[in-house]
């Protein structure tokens, strides 16, 4: 419409935008904002816009607060700022508030994927990754670096053509040297510092990144959602690394790691060997005893991992497997979480995250979305643990057999109810003892004829025919 248009255009009379930051005194709220809302506006209404409004005086605001407690009927006050404390609380008491958060990485990734092909222009996943990364959450700044990135000139952007405009991230070097510092080898991670040095490395901002990735690392040692939740995702590529290198240490020594760094990084130190206080927190990191590499359970003692009762040949284990049931598997699937959440918390959520098909032959047939949950429970030692386990609360020998399906659809929600409703669990044996016996066969038999409706509380998914 022309009221768009004129907007746009930056000629609409009705649309007056202030810049509190360099206009801060009562004057200019008095011949700006106090004298023009009393002329009537053009079109349907007037309105006023105040970039930074937490940089007004005192007597600006106390000037702006009397317009507001009673705002001409045609006037809009539209009031932005990126700190809203400095905010006087009668100025906020009369307003309609709306707080807009940083968006993640992906979405910024998607927007990005739409405006280079709109624009036919091929740019690596690699580059919108870091770009992302770099606009920090806000969507303006990463379109304005990826302009810059387009101004290149070619029809297809690889990512050195990338670093001339953007900063190098330095994300697998950083994987690299984390590799290198849970083993132990200050060495390698050493060597690899002064070779970034030698490239012109900025320490201080490399120093930042690595805390990045460990805030990462950390959360997903607490829970893995939790990183999604709060924005903090870094791009499919760089995830699956980070994922990977979480388990190599337990999450007090993943702390213990950034702490160090932390006081790198806070140290402020101008010294004439840039480098030499990653090198000495690097040496003090792989010789203290709190930052050894965890035995194969990665985050437990395996003096708590469940032990085999019976003998892989014992006849009562294969009677075991051979009367197990796909109900009975539905039954206890919630127990088996929780049990396995002891022995390794993140493998808890990988598991939610799947959907028992089948067992058959002494094998549990698990889907997954993801290619990576798939290697991970593939992993031969997260797979004894999910082993060990099963034979702990299903007292069969089952085998694992992992599947990618990319159309599974799991009910969170529904699952989420039945394992804290699972919480409370004693041992199976002690659960079936307690119901008298005539009980237990009448449940048993409801059980068998609400079926697929438990099942598809229990594992997620839909009837489509």
């Amino acid at each position: 419409c022309s009221s768009c248009k004129s907007i746009t255009l930056g000629n609409n009379l009705d649309i007056t935008e202030i810049d509190a930051a360099s206009n801060t005194g009562v004057d200019n709220v008095r011949e700006n904002i106090i004298a023009s809302a009393r002329i009537a506006p053009q079109t349907k209404y007037k309105v006023f816009i105040i970039d930074e409004v937490h940089m007004l005086s005192i007597s600006a605001f106390n000037a702006l607060l009397k317009i507001i407690e009673e705002p001409p009927a045609k006037v809009i006050f539209i009031l932005c700022t990126t700190e809203i404390h400095k905010v006087p609380a009668t100025i906020i008491s009369r307003c309609e508030r709306f707080d807009f958060k940083r968006i993640s990485v992906a979405e910024v990734v998607k927007k990005l994927n739409f405006i280079a092909s709109s624009e036919k222009i091929e740019i690596e996943s690699s580059v919108l990754e870091a770009v992302a990364r770099q606009a920090n959450g806000y969507m303006r700044d990463a379109e304005s670096l990826l302009g810059q990135i387009m101004a290149l000139g070619d029809k297809k952007i690889s990512a050195a053509q990338a670093e001339l405009v953007i900063p190098n991230y330095n994300s697998q070097e950083i994987i690299d040297l984390l590799d290198y510092i849970s083993k132990k080898d200050a060495a390698k991670a050493i060597r690899l510092i002064n070779n970034l040095v030698d490239s012109g490395l900025n320490v201080k901002n490399f120093t930042s990144e690595i805390i990045t990735i460990l805030r990462k690392i950390i959360f997903n040692k607490i829970n893995p959602s939790l990183a999604s939740s709060l924005g903090l995702d870094f791009g499919e590529g760089l995830e699956v690394k980070v994922s990977d290198l979480s388990e190599q240490l337990n999450l007090e020594q993943w702390i213990f790691i950034t702490q160090e760094f932390l006081s790198v990084y806070n140290s402020n130190s101008n010294i004439f060997i840039t480098q030499l206080p990653l090198e000495l927190v690097i040496i003090n990191i792989c010789n203290s005893d709190q930052s050894k590499p965890t035995k194969p359970t990665s985050s437990l003692d395996s003096s708590r991992l469940p032990k085999r009762n019976s003998p892989a040949g014992d006849e009562t284990t294969t009677r075991a497997v051979l009367n197990l049931s796909f109900l009975e598997l539905r039954d206890k699937w919630p127990e088996f979480l929780i049990k396995i959440k002891k022995y390794n918390h993140s493998l808890s959520f990988v598991l939610q995250n799947c959907q028992a098909k089948e067992v058959k032959d002494n094998k549990l047939c698990l889907a997954f979305k993801y290619k990576f949950h798939k290697d991970r429970i593939n992993d031969p030692q997260v797979r004894n643990i999910v082993e060990e386990t099963l034979l702990e609360v299903f007292g069969s020998a089952l085998e694992i057999e992992a599947l990618i399906d990319e159309n599974l659809t799991i009910s969170q929600e529904v699952l989420r109810e039945q394992i804290g409703a699972a919480g409370g669990l004693t041992d199976g044996a002690e659960v079936a003892a307690s119901e008298p016996e005539g009980k237990t066969a009448a449940t048993n038999d409801s059980k068998k004829t609400d079926l697929l409706g438990n099942l598809l509380q229990a594992f997620g998914g839909e009837v489509i025919n």
